[in-house]
């Protein structure tokens, strides 16, 4: 194994190590709690979810609690644009490290150049939402976006549009509570299989048209989206 491999496999796994023992030490629902305290406070409470959705992904917690927890606390109309702009929000620090630990060498180089020739078939905007729709944890998603160079627009927007249908369904599930419990929520099975057909709608055209040109003349098609 490469050296440059090995390095940045301790740094991952003192990462992951370090973000463990936070969550240990910081309960989500804990958190939740302080954050419904405020809920009559609207500028204290915008600030404060603004930075437990900045280091949620530091915390290890799924950004579905913080979702449910403002459908609950205030609706769904209201709830729903505060949950797009905090998962937008809360994918910015994962992305952000992605692009600073970009490189051409070991493991996160294999990954960005795997990144990057997706990116070119089907382009920046359609394969961060169609990442997004799929059942694969957002923040590793962000990581990888990073890591391949995917440019800031395209991310926030792509993130914003794949986040549409999770948003929906777990602020309507918060606001149809009638006390607030994170263990009582979970995604339908129906729910993930109707996205991972539509991810693969999305890129069933850009896929098929890059593998007919390569067939046809040895050049891949790249996708302008």
């Amino acid at each position: 194994m490469k050296r440059a491999t090995v390095r940045q496999l301790i740094g991952l796994t003192g990462l992951c190590g370090l973000a463990a023992v936070a969550a240990v030490l910081f309960s989500v629902d804990t958190v939740i709690s302080e954050l419904e305290g405020l809920a009559s406070r609207p500028l204290l409470f915008c600030l404060a979810l603004g930075i437990v959705y900045l280091v949620r992904p530091f915390l290890l917690w799924p950004v579905s609690s913080l979702a449910l927890a403002l459908g609950f606390l205030y609706g769904a109309a209201i709830a729903f644009p505060l949950a797009l702009a905090g998962a937008a929000l809360s994918a910015l620090p994962p992305y952000l490290i992605g692009r600073y630990a970009q490189t051409d060498i070991g493991l996160f180089g294999a990954i960005g150049h795997s990144g990057e020739a997706f990116v070119a078939t089907v382009g920046e905007f359609r394969g961060v939402v169609a990442a997004r729709f799929s059942p694969v944890p957002g923040d590793p998603i962000s990581y990888g976006a990073g890591l391949t160079g995917v440019s800031l627009q395209p991310f926030l927007s792509g993130t914003v549009v794949g986040e549409v249908p999770w948003a929906l369904v777990t602020v309507f599930t918060g606001a149809s509570m009638r006390s607030l419990s994170l263990s009582e929520f979970a995604v339908s099975p129906e729910l993930v299989v109707a996205l991972a057909g539509l991810t693969v709608i999305l890129l069933a055209g850009p896929l098929y048209n890059y593998y007919r040109g390569e067939r046809r003349t040895g050049a891949p098609t790249v996708s302008q989206d």
